[in-house]
């Protein structure tokens, strides 16, 4: 290892030009901006070239005392989580810095950029250790500080596949004990529903503004603890369709009038919910970045690296996996349609573009 000779400065500035004079190219603002010197300007007249571009990164370089060639990195792969794309991990630290390599952040250089504070979750593609510090590789020759990022543990959560149905059916979305009677108070030796537990009801009966079920013989339990599923298509819904329903935050897809596969999801919050209408998918992808915010305090910034499994259906709404949360059953996303990975991986897998997708209130 040996400090940056003015030789190799140009060699890698050359190697950085070409990508640095793309970024210049695409900014709007781009006529107002200095033209950048060739690299060997920079490094030659450094006072007389401005101070941006391949040039001035490794006069900073050398500033720091970064050696050249950077550093080997002994990259440690993380395997990802039943069948994702990639390990994710969440953002915790407000303004957390991003670096092209570990040596940058061990120099006190400036960092290629740092998060904005939101609901921020990156891909976790390695982890590295340089200098005694942990850090993440979370895409290509970007990294963060390991004490930055807490490690994501995505939902296990998976529906039911289904050879037809004969009846109603769904699964508890919270833990809830059950009654002797309908409206009754539970005994304190009631037994209890477990969350995702799945329920076969066996009679049902409104009262007041809600239904109750009997989920075993003499045990029963009011209608918002669970998410039911319907085993035909519900009126208006095609005999080949992937049906939304709002209301009971269920998905079931038919195929020729038959139930073969149902889950429960979280749609859209009261703030942004899930649009209702007929649509197709149009779109298919692995994997891809969803960002936004909606308020003009920012408070609901967020920013999702390698969202899995997108099946665009209604403009930039969609069917894809997430695994920043295991709260399906309850409303809760910006107005996607939110699944288990497993649920979204197996629905991708076995849904095609031009397929229907029915969103609808069942209440």
């Amino acid at each position: 290892m040996r400090p940056l000779h003015w030789a190799v400065r140009l060699l890698l500035a050359a190697a950085l030009l070409t990508s640095t004079l793309s970024a210049v190219a695409d900014d709007p603002a781009g006529e107002d901006l200095e033209p950048l010197c060739p690299p060997n300007e920079q490094v030659a007249h450094e006072l007389a070239c401005p101070a941006v571009g391949p040039g001035h990164y490794i006069d900073q370089l050398g500033a720091a005392g970064v050696s050249y060639p950077l550093p080997a990195l002994q990259i440690e792969r993380v395997s990802a989580y039943r069948g994702l794309p990639h390990p994710y991990g969440r953002v915790v630290t407000d303004a957390a810095p991003v670096y092209r390599h570990p040596a940058e952040a061990q120099a006190g250089m400036a960092p290629l950029r740092t998060w904005e504070k939101g609901f921020v979750f990156v891909s976790v593609l390695g982890t590295v250790t340089y200098q005694g510090q942990r850090y993440y590789q979370i895409n290509p020759s970007e990294y963060m500080r390991a004490e930055d990022v807490k490690d994501v543990r995505p939902s296990g959560w998976g529906g039911a596949y289904v050879n037809g149905a004969g009846s109603k059916f769904g699964w508890a979305i919270r833990p809830a004990q059950t009654s002797p009677a309908p409206g009754a108070v539970p005994n304190p030796d009631s037994p209890w529903v477990q969350r995702y537990q799945t329920i076969t009801p066996l009679n049902s009966q409104h009262l007041g503004e809600w239904d109750w079920y009997e989920v075993a013989p003499g045990q029963w339990a009011e209608q918002r603890n669970f998410g039911w599923v319907s085993p035909t298509p519900p009126p208006g819904v095609p005999a080949d369709a992937i049906a939304v329903d709002t209301y009971e935050q269920t998905l079931a897809m038919y195929r020729g009038g038959q139930l073969v596969f149902a889950t429960l999801i979280s749609s859209g919050s009261r703030w942004f919910p899930t649009r209702p209408g007929t649509f197709q998918i149009w779109a298919k992808l692995w994997v891809g970045r969803m960002t936004g915010v909606y308020r003009d305090d920012r408070s609901d910034y967020y920013y999702l690296e390698d969202v899995p499994f997108i099946l665009y259906y209604d403009g930039d709404r969609a069917l894809h996996g997430a695994y920043w949360h295991d709260n399906f059953g309850v409303q809760t996303s910006h107005g996607c349609v939110n699944l288990s990975p497993a649920d979204a991986r197996w629905l991708f897998e076995n849904a095609n573009v031009g397929d229907t997708v029915v969103i609808f209130s069942s209440r």
